[in-house]
């Protein structure tokens, strides 16, 4: 995973446990080769994880991380059958992304206080304009170095999932206050530090992703808008370019999507934006 992979650190300490707890459950049943592991065994390991509460997404990774194991083993020889083969995932809710509507984003960037001590309003003002304008995951912010801004051309440079790179473009306002940010604060925040990290805390080190959500959190519930987190933005983002007529491949790449079945998510969103249109516009309506 983390060698031919490249998968984030996140990622592989969910996976790992995920199997440090198929590994306790085959060590109940006084299972100690993976040769012993059989369908049935699985399963039940399964059906253990949904009676004590965990949601179908929770089983579905951890099922996941299993598949995953045995396609290893074999692909090394170890093994020659794969004991997860024809065992179905638990059915997955199909749940749409929180999204907010263009007005609710400009008011969240207008009741930004700028005369925060340290110039704090503008780095926060910053944030929130690069989150959606280019639809950047939080972790990709966060790594955002100042090298991955080409203010010439209007693209940032992201570093996805398993540090795949794509060029997104960026909006005039986002760049604006990015340089502002960039001319008048971060110079401050950075001191006598040497980083190439674009948005920095208050103490001019990379920020966590709590550290984010509660810049998210903190500027939305000035506006009087709840629920909102970084990914909102991102949510936001992918919508308001479908709804705009956006081409889904269009939409998929500046989203660092592999699959475009993941993109097509958008699109349930777009529908629910006709039918509103359909209702307000059609003398049937």
């Amino acid at each position: 995973m983390q060698i031919d992979k490249g998968l984030a650190d996140n990622t592989f300490e969910a996976y790992s446990r995920d199997l440090r707890d198929f590994a306790e459950h085959l060590a109940t049943r006084e299972i100690d080769d993976l040769s012993q592991v059989t369908p049935l065994v699985i399963a039940g390991h399964l059906r253990a994880l949904t009676d004590i509460g965990l949601s179908a997404k929770s089983v579905a990774r951890k099922m996941s991380s299993i598949r995953g194991l045995f396609g290893f083993v074999i692909s090394e020889g170890l093994l020659k059958k794969d004991p997860t083969e024809g065992l179905t995932l638990p059915k997955m809710p199909k749940s749409l992304p929180d999204v907010i509507d263009f007005p609710s984003v400009e008011r969240i960037l207008e009741s930004i206080d700028l005369g925060r001590t340290n110039g704090l309003g503008i780095r926060d003002r910053a944030i929130i304009e690069t989150l959606y304008g280019t639809g950047a995951r939080e972790s990709e912010l966060i790594d955002l170095e100042t090298g991955d801004v080409f203010e010439d051309i209007a693209f940032v440079r992201l570093f996805g999932k398993g540090r795949k790179e794509r060029l997104v473009p960026i909006n005039e306002s986002a760049l604006y206050w990015i340089d502002r940010y960039s001319r008048d604060v971060r110079p401050y925040l950075k001191k006598d530090k040497r980083t190439p990290i674009l948005f920095l805390n208050w103490r001019g080190g990379r920020f966590s992703r709590m550290g984010i959500y509660k810049i998210v959190r903190k500027c939305a519930e000035g506006a009087g808008i709840e629920g909102v987190h970084p990914h909102t933005f991102r949510h936001s983002f992918a919508t308001h370019l479908v709804e705009g007529g956006a081409d889904l491949r269009a939409v998929q790449e500046m989203l660092g999507h592999e699959d475009i079945s993941t993109t097509q998510i958008y699109t349930n969103i777009g529908k629910e934006y006709l039918h509103s249109v359909y209702h307000k516009y059609h003398p049937r309506g």
